[in-house]
């Protein structure tokens, strides 16, 4: 059981500057000193480089940044900052985390309980499901389009997920090892791939109940949003790309 555990949680941005909450990250690492935050810089070509230098310099021993030169999309700023922080050898627990901060950073702890109450958990999902007395912002469109994406994953790839696509997931760090060392052929679904990868990895083949997903308690629709009609359509052809690498 993790009684105590280093966390490093990369926050992928690209053009994030009026979206990056400054306090909420800053007050997160003041209440939790076990908690790391790496921003990865996406090429950004707005000001959201000075705001993360802000964060960092209120806490530079636990905000990190991560400058890319050239914008590589949200799939390779996450693996290059997953990989930053497993070279570290310093973090039990890795995953990553919205800019936007749809799902809130308190959650994370609702994360974390699970590692500690269930030994056997390797990785916590965040799931957008509409439940009582839970506070989910979601344009409908996008909503129905999410749930027949998510259903053709399941029946594709085999495995029992609700929400892929939820930018909130943490994992302890040794079965992200094998996962990251080389870049996912999706651009836009690499959740998905993320987990066709570890559903490959043998020491978690004969597990039932390595991956836990849970509802989040608040999801809100950010301003500023960088998804589209066109999004999805790539996201029909990376799905393509998967069943070719994984399935052919």
């Amino acid at each position: 059981m993790l009684l105590s555990t280093n966390m490093g949680v990369v926050i992928p941005c690209y053009n994030e500057e009026r979206r990056l909450r400054i306090d909420d990250f800053i007050n997160e690492l003041l209440k939790h000193p076990d908690l790391t935050f790496l921003f990865v810089n996406d090429g950004s070509v707005d000001d959201t480089l000075k705001v993360i230098q802000k964060i960092c310099e209120a806490n530079p021993s636990r905000a990190l940044c991560l400058l890319l030169s050239e914008n590589k999309g949200k799939a390779e700023a996450v693996r290059l900052g997953m990989l930053y922080l497993l070279e570290k050898k310093t973090y039990s627990i890795i995953g990553f985390w919205d800019a936007d901060m749809a799902v809130p950073l308190s959650e994370i702890w609702d994360f974390m309980d699970i590692f500690q109450t269930n030994p056997d958990v390797q990785a916590v999902i965040g799931s957008r499901v509409h439940l009582a007395g839970r506070v989910i912002e979601r344009v409908n469109f996008r909503h129905y389009i999410g749930r027949l994406f998510a259903t053709l994953m399941c029946l594709t790839f085999g495995f029992d997920v609700y929400d892929t696509q939820c930018g909130a997931k943490l994992f302890k760090s040794e079965i992200l090892i094998p996962v990251v060392q080389t870049p996912f052929s999706s651009r836009w679904i690499f959740d998905v791939e993320i987990i066709i990868r570890l559903l490959r990895l043998p020491f978690l083949q004969d597990k039932s109940d390595w991956l836990f997903e849970v509802p989040v308690k608040e999801w809100r629709n950010v301003s500023g949003t960088k998804r589209s009609l066109s999004a999805y359509i790539n996201s029909f052809f990376d799905y393509l790309t998967l069943v070719r690498k994984y399935l052919l």
